[in-house]
């Protein structure tokens, strides 16, 4: 009978490098739900895969309608109002806590001087512009507000939301684990999405 092997003994060094290794993990993960504590949603990468909780694109039958803490005024007939938006229903009460919130800090009159109150869309079958997959916006998990004064391509200081008078506005989004473009990737200010980048 063979007899056994003495077991290798790990060497300091090495035990320091994996004690490094899982701290620095460890700070990563944490650093992560810091900014995003409320963040729960899939990447954008899941839902463009049709294999995430929202679904298929253009599927009405995940769609809700919801009312508005607010009146909402269409950008491209800004002499109406409307009072209700159809979103898909995962995202629906994120949505409404965002104008709720939104109404509790700012008022109706400062919503108003602020824009906060001018939509640009949420659910619209359609594919991104300029390229061949599906907008976000064909699952109803997407926002846009103001978005004259907030083009895509617009970068701070020029697009209005990315002024300091909005600060309360988008800790109140990301409170909600949804996302500013603006303040991810430094365009697209109008567009708020309940997906991570």
């Amino acid at each position: 009978m063979p007899s056994p092997q003495p077991q290798k003994q790990v060497s300091g060094r090495l035990r320091r490098l994996a004690f490094l290794l899982i701290a620095c993990t460890v700070f990563t993960v944490l650093a992560h739900e810091l900014k995003y504590p409320a963040s729960a949603w899939p990447s954008e990468r899941e839902v463009l895969s049709g294999r995430s909780i929202f679904g298929k694109p253009g599927d009405t039958r995940s769609l809700v309608t919801v009312t508005l803490p607010y009146p909402l005024r269409p950008s491209w007939a800004p002499d109406t109002e409307i009072t209700s938006i159809t979103c898909h229903g995962l995202v629906a009460g994120s949505l409404i806590n965002i104008f709720q919130k939104t109404l509790d800090h700012y008022g109706l009159e400062r919503i108003r001087e602020l824009h906060l109150d001018v939509y640009g869309g949420c659910f619209n079958n359609r594919p991104v512009r300029g390229a061949g997959r599906p907008s976000l916006h064909a699952w109803g998990i997407a926002v846009d507000l103001d978005p004259l004064r907030n083009a895509m391509y617009m970068r701070a200081p020029e697009a209005a939301f990315s002024g300091p008078e909005y600060d309360a506005f988008w800790s109140i989004v990301e409170g909600e684990g949804a996302f500013s473009l603006g303040r991810e990737l430094g365009y697209d200010w109008m567009h708020i999405q309940f997906v991570r980048p």
